[in-house]
This record gives C-alpha cells, sequence and structure tokens, in this order.
C-alpha cells in the first residue's frame, strides 16, 4: 500500500473511532474493502458495486453511530477525498462520483 492510501485509510479510522469512542474500523479493513470493491466492480458491474456499498454501513456500524457519523463535521471533506480516491484506483468513475456525492447528504 502506497503512502498516500496508507495516510488516507489512517486518517478515515481514525475520525470515526475518535467519533464512535470504540476500535470501529481499522485501515486494514479500510483497504480490504476498497480491494473487495475493485474485484465486485470488475466481475459484476456497477450494480453489483452499489448493492455492496449500500449494505457495508449496517455491516460495522448501528444505527445510532451512523447518525454521529453523518453529523460529524469532517464527513463531507473525507467522504469526498475517499471518493476521488476511488476514481484514481479506477473503482468508479468521475462521473459515478459526482452522482454518489449528490446522495450523500
Amino acid at each position: 500500500m502506497n503512502a498516500g492510501k496508507k495516510t488516507l485509510y489512517r486518517e478515515v479510522a481514525q475520525t470515526v473511532n475518535q467519533a464512535l469512542g470504540r476500535k470501529a474500523i481499522t485501515p486494514e479493513r479500510i483497504a480490504r474493502t476498497v480491494e473487495e470493491a475493485h474485484g465486485l466492480r470488475q466481475r459484476r458491474g456497477v450494480f453489483a458495486l452499489l448493492q455492496y456499498v449500500n449494505q457495508l454501513p449496517n455491516r460495522y456500524f448501528t444505527e445510532e453511530e451512523l447518525e454521529i457519523l453523518k453529523a460529524h463535521p469532517r464527513r463531507r471533506e473525507l467522504t469526498n477525498r475517499m471518493l476521488a480516491h476511488l476514481v484514481r484506483e479506477g473503482i468508479i468513475t468521475y462521473t459515478e462520483s459526482m452522482m454518489l456525492k449528490r446522495m450523500v447528504p
């Protein structure tokens, strides 16, 4: 994993874990999830990828924790950085990232 990825994944994990007060995710888990998403996109296409992404939050967080994360002041910044990263990795297109940005409240 290159330094840029490692830094981004670490920053996202630290922010989430601090907001929730528990070790909910790790940089390694984020890396595995990104790799799974990449493989899924290649094998089954964009609709399978979207289905996978939609079920991810419920896999790691409770409804109460999701509300805490939605209200976090860095949510939009980190979401935008992760989407840009996914575009660079070839997992989603720029157009798809723009659609996802509009979907995130």
